[in-house]
């Protein structure tokens, strides 16, 4: 575990945003840290109050001006380092709509098939996010949604 001073007191979480539309997957290329100049889905922190869903879809329309239908979570990743440990919900989503353009903290975003994502600098670890993104196993959000019935009521 690192020991540098300046790493969070808490685990972040946050989401990315896998879409497979016609054997090309959606990515990004991050503009600003950590991972700048780096390809990765789209995605971000998780803000107060959002369902995961709920900020998987903002960051999906911040970052490239799409949206989408989320249908499950299929991977989750601890990424710990010097300065950060974040908690990735990675979503499978379907059906994008909308006109791709980069926004917000991406600095391009495009549809790249898989010899294309070879052929780039992408963050750590996407290989293995992309392998498990095409599977269709998964916790549907809609199971997720359902769990209200269990929160304590006011």
């Amino acid at each position: 575990m690192p020991t540098d001073s300046t790493l969070a007191q808490y685990p972040v979480l946050a989401v990315c945003v896998a879409i497979w539309q016609d054997d090309k997957i959606l990515l990004v290329k991050r503009a600003r840290e950590p991972n700048k100049g780096l390809w990765a889905l789209p995605g971000g922190k998780v803000e107060a109050g959002e369902t995961i869903a709920e900020a998987a879809l903002r960051e999906l329309s911040e970052e490239t001006n799409l949206r989408a239908t989320p249908k499950s979570i299929f991977f989750i990743r601890e990424i710990i380092e010097d300065r950060f440990h974040y908690v990735l919900h990675c979503i499978r989503a379907e059906n994008p709509i909308g006109t791709l353009q980069a926004g917000d903290d991406a600095a391009e975003a495009q549809w790249m098939s898989v010899p294309d994502v070879a052929a780039v600098e992408t963050v750590s670890g996407l290989e293995n996010i992309l392998l498990h993104s095409r599977s269709r196993t998964g916790l549907p959000l809609q199971d997720i949604d359902n769990w209200s019935q269990f929160r304590e009521k006011d």
